[in-house]
This record gives C-alpha cells, structure tokens and sequence, in this order.
C-alpha cells in the first residue's frame, strides 16, 4: 500500500509534535522525551538525559517553523503513521564530526531517525519515507547520502536508523563497518 508522504514544513510542525507525543514509548522509555532533537545536538550524555520533554519539544518545533529541522511525515489518510529525520549531514553536530572522512568536501544528505507507529510496522513505510527523501536530495542538488543501520538480532527498538538491508535495496553500498554499525553510501550524481 501506497501511504502520503509530506515533507515537513512549519505548517506540518503540530502534526510532528502530535504524533510523536501520542506514540507509547514504554519500551523505550528514554525516547518519549526527544522529539528527535538528540542527533541536533552535541552535549555531553548527561547533559542530554537531563534535557526534558517541554525543551526538545519547544527546540523542535523551533526549528521547524525556521525550517532547520527537516525529515518527512507518513500519512494513512488524515492520520500521521511515521516519521523520517532528514537533513543536510552538517546539521547533526552529533554525528558530523565521526563522518567527515566520508562526507568532506560534499554535501551529504542523511536520514538517521525512523519512527514509525506500532501498529503499521512491517508494511513498508520506512523505505517509502527513504525514497521520498531519495528522490528530494538528489532534486536538490546533494552528491549523496550518508546511512548507519545498526544491525542487532533481537533488539528492534535499534531498528531506528533503518535496517541494512532497506538500504541495500536503496542501492546503498556499504563503505565502512564498526561491530553492528554499517555506513551505508549512496551516489546521487551521474547515478555512480
């Protein structure tokens, strides 16, 4: 099944903050309070754990509305299903500095956080919610993007990233491993 896929736009920041807050994060707990701001920041773990809900949420919806912050929303219908973070790879200071030996000199796109809703999981939405951001990035110019699936047998929740082998469908390569880390790379330009 086909689902909407919107990009996120300040207009779509109430339906980001809604969907996410309406999700049942009990088990993963530490999750309910991020409203996907933990890669757009650089603090230390502590300083991170002790951020609460009100900052990311308000910080999120922040960045939205100056069109910072970007991914992509799933819709069934009127009803939001998923979510897809989004973005230049620059704009992840969490992760930007361990990935300048692949990205330096090149404007990246990465996707690096799905959250899709309990209920529609395995019906293909997170690989849709890729294309979209596939098909923009290259419209937009970028030379490629950047993934990094963890692959884990046994803990889905680590799914968040995407799995491998949707990137690998993608037509992703992987350029680097690190135990159950894989840095997946995609060409965007003359179609390498």
């Amino acid at each position: 099944m086909d689902y909407v896929i919107k990009a996120l736009t300040p207009e779509l920041a109430t339906a980001f903050s809604d969907y996410l807050s309406g999700l049942d994060f009990s088990e993963t707990p530490h999750w309910s309070s991020c409203f996907c701001r933990f890669y757009y920041t650089n603090c230390s773990n502590q300083e991170w754990i002790n951020r609460t809900l009100e900052t990311n949420r308000n910080e999120a919806l922040e960045e939205i509305t100056a069109g910072r912050m970007r991914g992509y929303l799933a819709y069934d219908g009127e009803t939001c299903v998923g979510w897809c973070s989004a973005n230049n790879v620059d704009h992840f200071p969490r992760i930007v500095e361990d990935l300048t030996e692949f990205c330096s000199g090149r404007r990246v796109g990465c996707t690096i956080c799905y959250v899709i809703h309990p209920d529609y999981r395995g019906r293909g939405i997170a690989r849709q919610l890729l294309n979209r951001a596939i098909h923009d990035f290259r419209a937009d110019g970028f030379d490629a993007m950047i993934a990094l699936p963890i692959e884990s047998p046994g803990a889905e929740q680590r799914r968040y990233r995407g799995t491998l082998h949707m990137y690998q469908q993608a037509g992703y390569r992987e350029i680097h491993t690190d135990g159950n880390l894989h840095v997946m790379w995609l060409e965007l330009k003359n179609n390498e």
